[in-house]
């Protein structure tokens, strides 16, 4: 990365050209009084002063690309890209990409996308798509959709969907629907709904439905109308803090219906492939994933284990790939297969996962499913 640091007003008034950098670093207080058009399409504009110590504002436009460090302030807007570190704040708007660090602070707008680390805070509108990690804080509405990992925090309202992992905390509410999973603990409010997994803990509230997976230990307690669904045989600590509060036991579900995939004669599941398209890579069991082909395993051996060879692969949903594949530039990928060809284990380490013999590569998408 190229980069140039102002120091004083005359360096910066000095400068000939900036197209060549990819960032600009402003520690000193200077006036841009003009637009900049840095890389050739980021454009950086300021008309006040940047006097609050060490850092810059910048103003990114039409797919720009921005690297923010040491308490940068960031505005992105239509389809920029930004990167996040040290306390930065970013309000990212219609469609842009954030990738936030060390304590940064974001407001995603307009089908934005969000990736938060280390402690970052998140508050995200109109569709936008987050995942949190390393304790994040995260607020969901209108529709967002949050992935929560590492002792995040996330509040979600408006319809929301949040998927909570590894301890993190959600309180959801109006309608929003949650996936806890690995001692998470959820707050379900106002009609929401919410899948309890791997000992997690359940308060639900109003109308809130709560759904228990086997084997899992999780701790519930209903107020309200609150209902939970439960496998018939799962043994789970209630408290029922109402009369009008339901328990409904039910069958567990096979592996299509407990991952919410319709009952169609082909599915749209999900892996997570090298940016060459390929997985296994410098293996004997290398595989190309080419959009437009149909891969046909020539070893088809589902019932031998769950992981390892003689199967292909997929996951319910995109982001579960993530736990099996985590190289920088990786891209996700849809994939057309027949339920005939499929084969889903009994009591499986990863629920998500299933195995298959045959499948066409549909398109790219990004982590939530969206076509690329």
């Amino acid at each position: 990365m190229k980069e140039i640091i102002i120091n004083s007003q005359e360096e910066f008034d000095n400068i000939e050209s900036v197209k060549a950098y990819e960032c600009l670093f402003v520690k000193a207080s200077v006036r841009l009084g003009k637009v900049l058009s840095v890389y050739g399409k980021l454009t950086l504009e300021k008309s006040v002063d940047c006097s609050r110590g060490e850092g810059r504002y910048v103003v990114a436009w039409g797919n720009s690309s921005v690297v923010a460090r040491e308490n940068s302030s960031v505005v992105a807007r239509e389809n920029s890209s930004v990167v996040a570190r040290e306390n930065s704040s970013v309000v990212a708007r219609e469609n842009s990409s954030v990738v936030a660090w060390g304590n940064s602070s974001v407001e995603a707008r307009e089908n934005s996308s969000v990736v938060a680390r280390e402690n970052s805070s998140v508050v995200a509108w109109g569709n936008s798509s987050v995942v949190a990690r390393e304790n994040s804080s995260v607020v969901a509405r209108e529709n967002s959709s949050v992935v929560a990992w590492g002792n995040s925090s996330v509040e979600a309202r408006e319809n929301s969907s949040v998927e909570a992992r590894e301890n993190s905390s959600v309180e959801a509410r109006e309608n929003s629907s949650v996936e806890a999973w690995g001692n998470s603990s959820v707050v379900a409010r106002g009609n929401s709904s919410v899948v309890a997994r791997e000992n997690s803990s359940v308060e639900a509230w109003g109308n809130s439905v709560i759904r228990l997976i086997a084997e899992c230990f999780v701790k519930v307690t209903l107020f309200g109308f609150s209902v939970l669904i439960k496998p018939k045989s799962l043994k789970v600590k209630i408290l029922k803090k109402s009369k009008t509060a339901l328990i409904q036991n039910y069958k567990p579900l096979e592996w299509f219906e407990a991952n919410g995939i319709e009952k169609t004669a082909n599915v749209n599941l999900f892996k997570r492939v090298s940016k060459d398209w390929k997985t296994q890579e410098g293996t004997p069991n290398e595989t190309e994933w080419k959009i437009g082909t149909t891969l046909t395993h020539s070893s088809w051996k589902p019932k031998e284990n769950e992981c390892g060879e003689h199967k292909f692969h997929a996951c319910s949903r995109p982001y579960f790939c993530d736990e099996f594949r985590s190289t920088v530039g990786d891209r996700y990928i849809a994939l057309k297969i027949a339920r005939k060809d499929t084969y889903a284990w009994k009591n499986p380490q990863y629920p998500y996962k299933i195995a298959f013999c045959k499948g066409t590569v549909l398109y790219e998408c990004d982590k939530f499913g969206k076509k690329i």
